[in-house]
């Protein structure tokens, strides 16, 4: 297949035998997996206590989907736990609130490990449902949630941030026992009905938000990526890119506005280049909506050259700022403007700030870092 790449990688090595797993890739969809089995004179063994409630989930609409050929969780995951006797229960996603009613059902006393062999929406769809019911001050005395991110979702942008770059060697570390455990970020957006939602990685308006609406059309949804590229023609190309917003008593108008968690939001493309997934800090990019569509297209394409610690200069038309702690924006149009103007993407979660306005309060968003958000103390794998 055209721009399909083939390559081999090492898992492990386990009971006399060397497992490693040949993956056949187009752009960020794999298209099938194969695990390989070779005998060896290598003597080591693994010396690993098999962690307490490990549960894999298995978003299977994510990505392309899962095929007999690409099922990575049949071919590789099952196997491989079972050869190392690792018990495990596997949930494959059944329906819309499947990993919503996982999330609530786990048990607060208990220690848990949770493999996601997913996209970025399943895990928010996650955090956003784990019990929060208790009052902890601190993190002492909480049962730890271990999550491993496989990137096997579109974009990725958490598990690419956090150096998973591909599931087969993310899983063979986590396997061997070479993955490193950290506690991570959490927001919260609060909107004037009090409707919130949590997140990690990106609350966006204007052009971003934009596009993932738009991509939610049928005909875009089959693309991958692609869908991306031709979503954001038609934004650029029908949409009036002009929100005027305060944030912290500063005012600007913005065709694109995101407050960003993560370096990247695709595996290629790292529009904030000092953000760190692990720092509890979110950072405000903005490109102003006096650009003309070339300017900004070459703005928002710069992500794609960008290198970690890249500083983003500001000036009159970009705005790349840092916040440490809680605070709001306000959108300053009325509620008669365009639908198009109020939508908001939030981890994946499509919003319209329309259907959560209260006339008091109304047009502001506040923001929340999170300290104690869980009744479990959160940690994730990474590299």
């Amino acid at each position: 297949m055209s721009g399909e790449t083939v390559y081999t990688g090492h898992l492990v090595t386990v009971n006399g035998e060397d497992i490693s797993v040949r993956s056949s890739r187009n752009g960020s969809c794999y298209s099938s997996f194969e695990l390989l089995r070779a005998k060896t004179s290598d003597s080591s063994e693994l010396r690993l206590t098999a962690p307490q409630n490990l549960i894999v989930i298995d978003s299977i609409k994510s990505g392309k989907g899962r095929t007999l050929d690409n099922d990575f969780y049949s071919i590789v995951v099952k196997p491989v736990l079972d050869m190392i006797g690792y018990e495990h229960t596997v949930i494959k996603t059944k329906s819309h609130d499947t990993v919503s009613q996982i999330a609530k059902e786990l048990n607060v006393n208990e220690s848990h490990t949770v493999i996601f062999i997913s996209g970025d929406t399943s895990i928010s769809e996650f955090l956003n449902n784990l019990s929060t019911k208790s009052v902890f001050n601190s993190e002492q005395g909480k049962a730890e949630l271990c999550i491993l991110p496989l990137p096997m979702g579109t974009g990725n942008a958490w598990a690419s941030s956090l150096s998973h770059v591909d599931p087969v060697q993310s899983f063979g570390k986590y396997i061997r026992g070479s993955l490193t455990l950290e506690s991570f970020p959490l927001y919260r957006a609060v909107f004037p009905d009090d409707y919130s939602i949590v997140f990690f990685i990106i609350f966006s308006l204007g052009f971003h938000a934009n596009m993932l609406h738009a991509c939610e059309n049928p005909e875009l949804k089959k693309m991958g990526t692609e869908r991306f590229r031709r979503a954001a023609e038609t934004i650029l190309q029908n949409y009036n890119l002009d929100h005027s917003i305060t944030v912290e008593h500063s005012v600007g108008t913005y065709a694109y506005f995101a407050l960003i968690n993560t370096p990247n939001l695709e595996l290629e493309y790292r529009p904030s280049p000092l953000s760190d997934a692990l720092k509890s800090e979110l950072h405000l990019l903005g490109y102003s909506s006096n650009l003309n569509t070339k300017k900004l297209t070459a703005k928002i394409m710069q992500g794609y050259q960008n290198k970690l610690g890249d500083y983003i200069q500001e000036d009159k038309n970009v705005t790349y700022r840092s916040f440490k702690s809680n605070f709001d924006i306000i959108l300053n149009y009325p509620k008669d403007s365009p639908r198009h103007k109020f939508e908001i993407c939030c981890d994946g979660t499509l919003i319209n700030l329309l259907e959560h306005q209260r006339d008091d309060i109304y047009n502001k968003i506040h923001f929340e870092f999170l300290r104690h958000y869980s009744d479990f103390s959160l940690r994730v794998f990474h590299r």
